[in-house]
C-alpha cells in the first residue's frame, strides 16, 4: 500500500480515532484515507489555530492525547499562537505537519518549523521515511503523555507516496512517570507530621495523573486542606476539605485558611506567581513540590523539598508511609464550606448601572444548567468569578481555554470537548470580543454536527481595555466595539439563540437537545470580576490581606 494509507493505519493502531484539521494539500491524503477507511473521524475547522485548541479541548476533557493537523508553512504559522497556549497549559496533543523547509523547490511555503517549535518549548519529531515514522510517532505520544506537553510530528513529503509493506508492531511501553526515592518520602512525611495547617495545592499535572482521589485520601488522613490552580479547577469538587482556587483569584473565604497554612504540598502545578498570589497569599510556609519533570520544580517559588515523580503514585507513597508510622487520622482546622466560599464572592459590594452582575448570572447558571455539564471558558474580565461560582463534576469537566492570556481560543477548546464528550452537554462561557475573534468556527460546529451551547457575557465593548484608557484620561469610545446581532449570527450557521437581559430570562433558559445554541447575556459594562476576589475583595470588605513568601 501507499504511505498515505499507512499513516492513517499507523495512527489508528496507536489509538487515535479523531483528527481536528484545517485541510491542506500536504495532509489531505492521509486524512482522506483515514476517513475513507473508517479509521479516523475528521472534525474540520476554518482556521489552523482552532484545530490546535480543539485538540486541547479533546485531550483535557477525555484524558487522551489530542490529534490535530495543519499544512506546512503558513498553516503551521497560523497555528503557532494556539500551540504556545497549549504549551503553557501543559496540554497533551500531537500536531502533524508536513516537513518545512521542503525539498520541493517549487513551494513558496517554507518556514523553520523545528526552530519555531523549539522556541516555544514544545517537542519536535521528524520522520524522513515511513520506516522512521513509527519510532517518531511513539516518541511524540510518549512525550505528550509524560508531562502533558504538545508535540509536533513532521512528515517528509515522500512518505505519502512511498510503497510500504505491512505495518510494524504496536507501540512499545511509554516512558515511566517515576516516583520519588524513599528518603524524600520520609522527609516529606516528617514535614507533614510537624505541620499543624498543611494545604495540598494541585495543578494540571495532577489532573493528567488522575491523582484527585489519591490526593483527597492523603488530605483526609493528614488533615490537609485542598486547593487547586486555575487549570485544575474542580479536581476536588464536592470534597469537604476543598477550598477551591489558590492564588490571586482565591475567594475571600478561602484566603484566610491559605494564608495561615504552615506547609504547602504542590502536586503537578508550577506554583507560579498566579497560584501563589504574587507572593502575597501565603505567609512563608514550607513548600514541597512534586512534579515528573525535575526542571519544573522551583521554577518560580523556592522549595524546601522536591519530590520527582508521578502525582498519584507519590500521594499513595506518602499515605502508605503516614499509615506505616501510625500517625493517625487528623482532623483539619475549621474550613469554610463550599456555600460559604461562593457567598464570599457574592458578598463583595459591586454596584450595577446597566446590565446584569456576572456573579448573579453565574449563580443562576449553576442552578439551571444540567449537573453533568462540561464548562469551557475563554479569557476575559468575566472569567475570574466563574471559576468559583459554577461547579462541574470533575476537573475534566471544567476547561479554562486562556493559555497564556490569549483571547479567542475558547470556541476551539469547546469544539474539541464537544467532539470528545458526547456523554455530556458542553457549555462555552466567553466574552463578546473573544467570540468575534473566532466566530468563523461556528461553522465548524455546523460542519461536524456538534452539540454546543455558547453563553456570551456581552458588555458590548472591549471591557478589559476601558480601564487602561481611563487611566490616562482618554475617552473610551475606541473600545466601544459592539458585536452584531449574535442570535442572528447563530441562525446564519443553522443554530438557534436567545437574548437574556434579566435573571428571569435566564431562569427560563430553554436548551435544544442538539446543535448550536447561543445565549446573548447582557452584563454590566462597569463590573470588573477581579474586584470580587483576592486582595481587592478583602480591601473592599475591610479585611487584612497582607502575606508574603
Amino acid at each position: 500500500m501507499l504511505g498515505h494509507v499507512g499513516v492513517a493505519q499507523l495512527l489508528a493502531s496507536r489509538g487515535f480515532d479523531t483528527v481536528f484539521s484545517m485541510l491542506g494539500g500536504t495532509n489531505v491524503p492521509w486524512i482522506g484515507a483515514g476517513v475513507a477507511d473508517g479509521l479516523l473521524r475528521l472534525v474540520p475547522t476554518r482556521h489552523e489555530a482552532t484545530c490546535v485548541s480543539a485538540a486541547v479541548g479533546y485531550a483535557r476533557s477525555t484524558g487522551k492525547v489530542g490529534l490535530c493537523s495543519v499544512s506546512r508553512g503558513p498553516g503551521f504559522a497560523n497555528a503557532v499562537n494556539a500551540l504556545i497556549a497549549a504549551q503553557r497549559n501543559h496540554s497533551p496533543i500531537m500536531l502533524v505537519v508536513a516537513e518545512s523547509p521542503s525539498p520541493d523547490s517549487m513551494t513558496a511555503q517554507n518556514v523553520d518549523q523545528r526552530g519555531f517549535t523549539e522556541l516555544i518549548g514544545a517537542g519536535f519529531h521528524h520522520a524522513g521515511t515511513f520506516a522512521e515514522l513509527p519510532a517518531a510517532l511513539d516518541a511524540a505520544v510518549t512525550a505528550a503523555e509524560w508531562d502533558g506537553q504538545p508535540q509536533v510530528l513532521s512528515l517528509a513529503d515522500r512518505i505519502v507516496d512511498e510503497e510500504i509493506d505491512d505495518l510494524p508492531a504496536g507501540r512499545a511501553p511509554g516512558r515511566s512517570r517515576g516516583a520519588p526515592d524513599a528518603a524524600s518520602i520520609t522527609t516529606a512525611v516528617d514535614m507533614l507530621a510537624a505541620a499543624s495547617r498543611p494545604v495540598i495545592v494541585a495543578g494540571q499535572g495532577a489532573v493528567h495523573a488522575d491523582a484527585g482521589a489519591a490526593l483527597a485520601d492523603l488530605a483526609e488522613e493528614t488533615g490537609a486542606a485542598l486547593a487547586t490552580s486555575v487549570l485544575a479547577n474542580q479536581l476536588f469538587a464536592g470534597h469537604p476539605h476543598d477550598l477551591g482556587l489558590s492564588g490571586g483569584w482565591a475567594p475571600v473565604a478561602s484566603r484566610a485558611t491559605l494564608r495561615e497554612c504552615d506547609l504547602v504540598l504542590v502536586f503537578g502545578a508550577s506554583f507560579n506567581q498566579f497560584t501563589s498570589g504574587h507572593g502575597k497569599l501565603f505567609s512563608n510556609p514550607a513548600v514541597v513540590q512534586c512534579d515528573v519533570n525535575a526542571a519544573a520544580v522551583a521554577e518560580v517559588v523556592p522549595v524546601d523539598l522536591a519530590l520527582i515523580g508521578d502525582a498519584r503514585d507519590t500521594a499513595a507513597l506518602l499515605l502508605d508511609e503516614w499509615r506505616l508510622r501510625e500517625l493517625g487520622r487528623r482532623q483539619p482546622p475549621s474550613l469554610p464550606s463550599r456555600h460559604e466560599i461562593r457567598e464570599s464572592v457574592h458578598a463583595v459590594p459591586l454596584e450595577t448601572s446597566t446590565g446584569l452582575d456576572p456573579r448573579e448570572v453565574y449563580r443562576v447558571l449553576d442552578e439551571v444548567l444540567p449537573p453533568n455539564r462540561v464548562i469551557v471558558t475563554d479569557s476575559g474580565r468575566s472569567l475570574p468569578t466563574l471559576i468559583s461560582l459554577v461547579g462541574t463534576p470533575s476537573a475534566r469537566d471544567f476547561l479554562v481555554g486562556r493559555g497564556y492570556g490569549s483571547i479567542g481560543l475558547g470556541l476551539g477548546t469547546a469544539i474539541g470537548a464537544s467532539a470528545g464528550r458526547p456523554d455530556a452537554p458542553v457549555f462555552l462561557v466567553c466574552g463578546d470580543g473573544g467570540l468575534m475573534m473566532s466566530a468563523q468556527e461556528l461553522d465548524a460546529v455546523r460542519l461536524a454536527g456538534l452539540d454546543l451551547t455558547i453563553i456570551v457575557m456581552n458588555d458590548l465593548q472591549y471591557g478589559a481595555e476601558v480601564k487602561h484608557l481611563r487611566k490616562y484620561g482618554l475617552p473610551d469610545d475606541i473600545a466601544q466595539q459592539a458585536p452584531p446581532d449574535l442570535v442572528g449570527l447563530a441562525r446564519v450557521f443553522e443554530g438557534s439563540g436567545q437574548l437574556v437581559t434579566t435573571l428571569d430570562d435566564l431562569r427560563g433558559l430553554t436548551l435544544p437537545p442538539h446543535g448550536l445554541h447561543l445565549v446573548d447575556v447582557r452584563i454590566d459594562p462597569e463590573i470588573e470580576g477581579t474586584r470580587a476576589l483576592g486582595p481587592n475583595a478583602e480591601k473592599r470588605l475591610g479585611l487584612a490581606s497582607a502575606g508574603s513568601m
